[in-house]
């Protein structure tokens, strides 16, 4: 539309100078989906394979990621150099919100908007217009709900052995299958924990997951607390080593030695630095010299600063003792000073609580005690317990446990062979740990394997001849888009794709409404998902399946792609690329 064209002040564009429209709009759009799809193809179902990312960490250094998750596949490529592309961008955030609220999921939504997308531009090929299938696609949608909702199982939060295949599904090709078991029921112990606690609505933050090499596997009621050993530079030792004086009571090295374990313990918990520097007065007995800083003119003046500053902390530590204090928690480092006067006071400390920052609120639930900023403002009101604390060294970290406490939080720990694959693990059961509760809050489960795919698929095709007009097209479009997700998987298990979706679809229609038949691990004969514990959280899918629909809807739309003064070339020729 040429709006103002004609207006004085405006001058006709030749719309080719500044944008792709119509067919190569479509292909570019089309480019987009078909890319971002190709990264993640390969990886979907429990025989997919896994991607190696050559990417950057959050903080901008260079890494080098394994893995199948689709979820971790986008954010590592999002860590580096990004989607330049501006539908791969849209189409990739679309997908990327999903998997932050659901942490499974994403690859059906990607493989499911590149079908919708690529079975959409088809039809408009041959004259339907986008507005029909937009149209036609949501009526698909409302359909596929209510085959869902015929597939769906209720769920007890109680119901171990159901939660258990679900945590189990969600780790499906991520482990070998007695690691997995043995991660699925420490995973529903802790869901039963927080359901004991929690009531009706279950708090994964109350869960901690941890992986430690050569940790054994277990759930501590509680919270673990881990601390790194600094790295310092040979600069910053130098540095240190030339200001080193014989009054400092600790080594600035990080200090491994473990605490006593300790029983029935109270806990103060701060998140601010104890710093006598920045609120100090003047430490005279004259009132008209109290002001804020410290002045120091003279060798007595500095001797006067000490020995007033050791009186506060002194001070303060024998107030914290008289409070019953056994255990003060840090967020920030503690100074050595500080830290020689509490344990002095038989007060241990444990700071630089910095990973996650989270850790001393999570501990503050679990203990009943409250955080607070100033250390002068602690009371007995605001002080935790625990039932049991002890230390252990795991690696090149830390461990502070803090067991047996009255809240509801927990931290599941998990072994790993390898410091490397630390992090692997924690994502997966994390992830584990999202989808279980999350059936365990919606209370209901389907079942996995592809069935729901191809149940809707198979209802989709016989409930387009009802729907009249162009939009029964759109429909079909849409059951052949989810039948593609059980070519894909049929692909990753090592059959042949359009035998298996024949042979399962052929099962499903011999069978009186959906039916939980899905693809086996070796492909050939169809399952019962139920019988087999394939089972995923009813959300998961339902919302994968919106999640592709809306994202469709706004890249089906698209017939100009407008770059005012951007080189179009390398946009047109490889899209996707730079």
């Amino acid at each position: 539309m040429d709006i103002g064209r004609d207006e004085p002040g405006y001058e006709a564009v030749a719309p080719g100078e500044w944008s792709i429209v119509d067919a190569d709009a479509r292909q570019y759009v089309r480019g987009a989906t078909r890319e971002v799809a190709s990264l993640v193809r390969t990886t979907y179902g429990p025989l997919g394979m896994e991607k190696q990312l050559r990417t950057k960490d959050r903080k901008n250094n260079p890494e080098t990621v394994h893995t199948a998750d689709a979820g971790e596949i986008m954010d590592g490529i999002q860590r580096a150099q990004g989607f330049s592309h501006p539908a791969a961008a849209l189409f990739v955030d679309a997908v990327d919100s999903m998997q932050r609220g659901l942490r499974d999921g994403a690859t059906t939504a990607i493989l499911l908007t590149d079908a919708l997308v690529e079975r959409g531009l088809e039809l408009v090929e041959e004259g339907v217009h986008p507005g029909t299938i937009v149209v036609g696609y949501a009526i698909a949608a409302g359909r596929a709900g209510e085959v869902l909702d015929g597939m769906a199982r209720p769920v007890d939060p109680e119901d171990a052995a159901l939660l258990g295949d679900v945590a189990a599904t969600a780790m499906a090709g991520e482990l070998e299958a007695p690691v997995r078991e043995r991660y699925a029921d420490l995973v529903v112990e802790a869901v039963g924990g927080l359901a004991a606690t929690s009531g009706d609505w279950l708090d994964t933050d109350d869960v901690k997951v941890l992986a430690g090499p050569g940790e054994p596997s277990g759930l501590t009621r509680g919270l673990i607390v881990r601390r790194y050993k600094e790295e310092l530079g040979a600069g910053e030792e130098a540095e240190r080593a030339q200001n080193w004086s014989i009054r400092d009571k600790v080594d600035w090295g990080f200090d491994w030695s473990l605490m006593e374990p300790r029983e029935d313990v109270t806990l103060a918990l701060l998140d601010r630095e104890i710093d006598f520097e920045a609120s100090a007065l003047s430490f005279g007995d004259d009132e008209d010299n109290m002001k804020s800083g410290v002045d120091i003119r003279s060798a007595e003046d500095l001797e006067a600063y000490r020995a007033g500053r050791d009186d506060r902390i002194g001070a303060t530590a024998d107030r914290l003792a008289d409070l019953g204090v056994d255990i003060l928690v840090s967020q920030p480092e503690v100074d050595a000073e500080i830290t020689f006067a509490m344990e002095e006071r038989d007060i241990v400390v444990v700071d630089e609580v910095e990973y996650p920052l989270s850790d001393v609120y999570r501990l503050a639930r679990a203990s009943g005690g409250e955080v607070v900023g100033n250390v002068d403002d602690l009371t007995a009101d605001h002080l935790g317990t625990a039932g049991r604390v002890s230390e252990r060294r795991v690696g090149d970290e830390k461990w502070t446990e803090f067991g047996d406490c009255p809240g509801g939080v927990f931290t599941l720990v998990v072994g790993s062979e390898t410091a490397t694959e630390r992090e692997r693990r924690e994502r997966i059961v994390e992830d584990a740990l999202e989808v279980t509760v999350r059936a365990a809050i919606d209370r209901q489960a389907l079942p996995g394997a592809g069935a729901p795919a191809m149940a809707v698929a198979s209802d989709l095709r016989s409930y387009a001849e009802s729907v009249e007009g162009r939009e029964g097209l759109a429909v079909e479009a849409f059951g052949d888009a989810l039948a593609d997700l059980v070519r894909v998987l049929a692909a990753n298990s090592g059959a042949d794709p359009l035998e298996a979706v024949t042979t399962l679809r052929a099962a499903h229609a011999a069978t009186d409404g959906p039916a939980a038949l899905g693809i086996g691990p070796d492909a050939d004969e169809p399952i019962d998902a139920w019988e087999a514990g394939v089972v995923e959280p009813r959300r998961v899918f339902s919302q994968a399946v919106e999640t592709a629909r809306a994202t469709t809807e706004q890249l089906i739309t698209i017939d100009a792609v407008l770059h005012p003064g951007v080189d179009l070339e390398r946009f047109v020729s490889e899209p996707n690329r730079e």
